[in-house]
């Protein structure tokens, strides 16, 4: 694995730990090896002629081998240490995602996102100088993010998955063009290897994604963050073009360049960066066991254009390198107390801006371009949106060595609400966070201080984290926030318990007590029925697909991208096969099934008289991200997280975005049934029918 270090044949020392490198160094670097007893244990040692010390307890180590290669040295990163980690994984819509498994690349440690997409990792292995974790789902571009270790609490992060979809294809063996966005590749002939490093001249599908340097959105969409090793030193980084390409064959095995081979990327250059983008960059793909970006030359500007060649495949980036400080801060109330979930933002003279954002104690880390005069600003939201709102603003002069700094923002316009999250036995909660509109806050131990944006009734709901896929949860609290602020107490985490159910196809869903039902927060997606029989996929032709008279399912539009986010739609047929399409233990429910959800969730709806809808139910089911806009009266408030797929009719598919439709089990006469509806236009629920043949979403619940 090569880490950056541009030196000409090196011999490397590998030291490994449960399998992967935790230690890589030039041997040219080393004075010597020995071991010695530190602290109880037996620890190998690793002396550099630079006085550097490299500590590894001996158990700790699987295996020590010598490669060829380059490396970064160590003394750029520090001693290894643990930290911990906590964040908040969401998909393209900014819905969370629940079940991505985020490990640590340097230790081996794991968990998983639960269904509000929270994930906490604690000791884990890092750096002095780097923390690094990985984030990995079906259907996702891996995700990742690199962070400068706080010396004590836990690293805040959020990353953004961006899904596999498709760019375009072409043979192998002719080469091809494709585009994506600002990026366009083109691809030689008879220049690609399969997985066992054989030659490959079939179908290569393409799947790129190209990241928007002007915008803040990219922290959270972008592999691990922008810091990179340049000439055996560590650099920060201001990107002028950024972009994950993956190549797979027919049968989605991955594919690379072979030895020798190149493409050739063309970026677009932003039109507000075009004044100040030199004529030569520099060019880096991104480290995937490491966490930081490596040099692999210099990419041309012709015009509005970056070119660059690129001998493999992973990201890859046009960046001007700067040397850094490091920066760690805490923002805090006028009071004193530590605001957390603030977004801080560092704006730089040339180095563009950055951002990082507070934990629970209101503390952040990063790193910045020396001497030069830094905006500092801290941002955050309101409770009925995600849109950051600036709250704070200061000037601070970076220097040359590393900066810490305590921000006082004054909040003006801003009302704090304060509370503690106790578990069961009343003791506060050790990983825990409220939901508060769209927002996620993090708890220090139980504690929490949320900046709403107005004096008004708000509803919050607390969790308790006991594993990644069992959450304790608070029942809705509505609390009405004054003028001085508002404290809602103590929140017991006990009411609701989470947990997760697996369909044949070992896809994973969050579920959710409402009442005494237990429902699904996903819309179905499997290809199985429970007893593992493949249900047809028809995605071609609209009058095949109406004359089914037997299960069928498609994804909306055919596009695997809205079928990763919305699941399948199925035909009628499908939802009350006797194979059951739901897991063992599980159903379609029925019209009674609904009706009962929706009285739980308004008590003045009766199915019984001529009402078909409920104008209060709707709201509460549906999810409050994902939709078009207006998505009225969307408050999730029972955690349904009611999505909009769409479905498929007489005319064709509509559109995900406006509607979501879902089918009963039960039959309104000889050509249709019964479903449940959600628009984006109202906060109803809406109680009809459809013809049997026709495409709707599926949820289940437990029998």
């Amino acid at each position: 694995m090569v880490f950056g270090l541009r030196i000409d044949a090196q011999t490397i020392k590998n030291i490994y730990r449960h399998n992967l490198p935790v230690l890589r160094i030039p041997t040219a670097l080393i004075d010597k090896v020995e071991t010695t007893e530190i602290d109880g244990q037996r620890t190998l040692r690793v002396i550099q002629f630079n006085g550097f010390v490299s500590q590894i307890p001996v158990a700790q180590i699987d295996s020590i081998t010598h490669t060829d290669g380059t490396a970064l040295d160590p003394a750029q990163l520090g001693n290894l240490r643990t930290a911990s980690v906590m964040g908040v994984v969401r998909g393209p819509t900014g819905a969370p995602e629940m079940n991505a498994i985020v490990s640590s690349p340097y230790g081996g440690e794991e968990t998983r996102t639960d269904l509000n997409g929270v994930f906490f990792l604690n000791n884990i292995l890092v750096y002095d100088k780097l923390g690094y974790i990985t984030i990995t789902k079906p259907g996702f571009h891996q995700g990742s993010r690199s962070f400068l270790p706080l010396e004590s609490g836990s690293n805040r992060v959020n990353v953004q998955l961006l899904p596999m979809t498709q760019s375009g294809s072409f043979y192998g063996g002719i080469g091809g063009t494709v585009s994506s966005g600002p990026l366009n590749i083109t691809f030689p002939a008879n220049a690609f290897v399969n997985e066992n490093n054989q030659s490959y001249a079939g179908l290569v599908k393409v799947f790129a994604e190209a990241l928007d340097p002007t915008s803040n959105s990219m922290f959270d969409q972008m592999p691990g963050e922008l810091l990179g090793a340049m000439n055996d030193s560590l650099r920060l980084l201001r990107s002028f073009g950024m972009a994950n390409i993956e190549l797979r064959d027919l049968n989605d095995n991955e594919l690379q360049l072979a030895p020798g081979a190149t493409a050739t990327l063309r970026f677009v250059i932003p039109q507000s960066m075009l004044s100040e983008a030199p004529q030569t960059i520099d060019w880096w793909s991104f480290d995937e066991m490491q966490g930081i970006w490596k040099h692999e030359g210099i990419a041309q500007r012709q015009g509005s254009f970056y070119i660059g060649q690129a001998p493999h495949f992973s990201w890859w980036n046009c960046d001007r390198p700067e040397e850094f400080n490091d920066l760690l801060g805490t923002v805090n109330a006028s009071n004193g107390s530590p605001i957390s979930d603030a977004l801080v933002n560092v704006v730089t003279q040339t180095m563009g801006s950055g951002v990082s954002y507070t934990n629970s104690n209101g503390e952040f880390s990063g790193r910045v371009p020396k001497n030069q005069q830094l905006t500092i600003k801290t941002y955050l939201t309101c409770s009925s949106t995600s849109d950051w709102a600036l709250a704070y603003s200061e000037i601070l002069p970076s220097g040359s060595q590393a900066l810490i700094d305590t921000i006082t923002a004054t909040l003006d316009g801003r009302y704090p609400l304060t509370g503690v999250l106790v578990e069961c036995n009343n003791l506060p909660v050790e990983n825990g966070y409220v939901e508060f509109g769209t927002n996620l806050y993090f708890t220090n131990q139980g504690q929490f201080n949320i900046q709403t944006c107005a004096p008004d009734t708000y509803i919050i709901r607390g969790f308790e984290a006991i594993n990644f896929d069992s959450l304790h949860a608070s029942s809705y609290q509505t609390i009405y926030v004054g003028n001085e602020g508002a404290d809602a107490g103590i929140i017991q985490t006990c009411t609701h318990q989470f947990g997760t159910v697996s369909d044949f196809d070992n896809n994973v869903y969050p579920t959710v007590f409402i009442g005494n039902q237990i429902w699904m927060t996903k819309n179905y997606r499997s290809s199985h029925y429970a007893n593992g029989d493949l249900i047809p996929n028809i995605s071609d032709s609209q009058q095949q697909w109406q004359m089914q008279t037997e299960g069928a399912w498609c994804a909306n539009e055919n596009l695997p991208a809205n079928e990763l986010i919305y699941g399948k739609l199925y035909n009628w047929y499908t939802a009350v096969d006797d194979r059951n399409l739901c897991p063992t233990g599980w159903h379609v429910p029925s019209d009674a099934e609904w009706n009962i959800l929706i009285e739980e969730l308004d008590p003045s709806y009766n199915p019984e008289t001529l009402s078909i809808q409920s104008s209060i139910a709707g709201g509460k089911l549906k999810s409050v991200t994902g939709w078009n806009a207006p998505n009225a009266g969307a408050t999730n408030e029972s955690n349904f997280q009611g999505l909009p797929g769409g479905g498929r009719g007489e005319l064709g598919f509509t559109t995900p975005g406006n509607s979501g439709t879902w089918w009963t089990s039960t039959e309104s006469n000889l050509v249709g049934a019964l479903i449940r509806s959600l628009n984006k236009d109202t906060g109803n629920v809406n109680r009809g029918g459809d013809y049997k043949w026709n495409g709707k979403s599926v949820r289940c619940i437990k029998n």
